[in-house]
């Protein structure tokens, strides 16, 4: 398939990192939150969405470090440890129990009006070690296929452009959004700073607060982004990381 290569110029109204770790709540990151504010600037980010893995922040943390950087955007939310995969839960104040089931997830998402994203939902799938250590035969799936998936009817959208995925990974969970007309994310899943910016998640409009990040992405007006070689954010699509791979103003 040829590759492709297009400018998000209708989608830069807000650039936000959509799956990242600190520090601050995930262990296995070495990403100093303090220092997001820079890394997220010269990586050309409107914003981070803080999730850490199965914890959210403190209420009065969340305050204390908006206090402390008053002029960068930063949402907490959290990546969840489901039985169906890691899902980022949107809109959460607080850690609430039993939502490692994904329908008791769903179900205390909708009480508050949240957003669910399966996070990197083809990780590993084609890599034949993994499948060995599993005991599973290996992948086999159609994108059809897969697109009838249960956690796909549970979720509002799905991340498509992962840093930490395979490209084979990311495109393959493209297309089953295509499929199924599932709005798109993308986000870096850093735990380091060399990771921040990279894959991401372009929005229409301009947007300051926690709850106009929730409103814009219960409207749909975004899109799963990445950057270019030479530092443009471009749609992710099939084709687009070897398009971009190649970019030059």
């Amino acid at each position: 398939m040829e590759s492709t290569l297009e400018l998000i110029d209708g989608l830069q109204g807000t650039i936000i990192d959509m799956h990242c770790h600190t520090s601050g709540g995930s262990s296995d990151s070495m990403l100093d939150p303090e220092e997001l504010e820079e890394i997220a600037a010269a990586a050309g980010l409107s914003g981070i969405n803080i999730s850490e893995h199965d914890k959210i922040w403190e209420r009065g943390a969340q305050s204390a470090y908006k206090g402390r950087h008053p002029d960068f955007f930063a949402n907490f939310a959290l990546e969840v440890s489901t039985e169906l995969g890691h899902m980022i839960a949107v809109g959460f104040t607080e850690y609430v129990g039993g939502i490692q089931r994904p329908e008791k997830l769903r179900e205390e998402l909708d009480k508050i009006g949240g957003f669910l994203i399966v996070a990197h939902p083809f990780r590993h799938v084609f890599d034949p070690v993994t499948a060995m250590r599993k005991g599973g035969k290996p992948f086999d799936m159609t994108p059809e296929q897969a697109a009838e998936m249960p956690v796909f009817d549970l979720v509002d959208a799905i991340e498509v452009s992962n840093a930490s995925n395979t490209p084979r990974e990311n495109e393959f969970a493209y297309e089953v959004a295509m499929i199924r007309g599932t709005p798109r994310t993308g986000g870096s899943d850093a735990h380091s700073k060399s990771g921040v910016g990279n894959f991401a998640t372009g929005f229409e409009k301009e947007f300051r607060t926690s709850a106009e990040l929730l409103e814009e992405l219960h409207s749909g007006r975004f899109e799963a982004v990445h950057r270019s070689a030479a530092g443009r954010f471009v749609r992710f699509q099939t084709g687009s990381l070897d398009a971009a791979a190649s970019d030059t103003l």
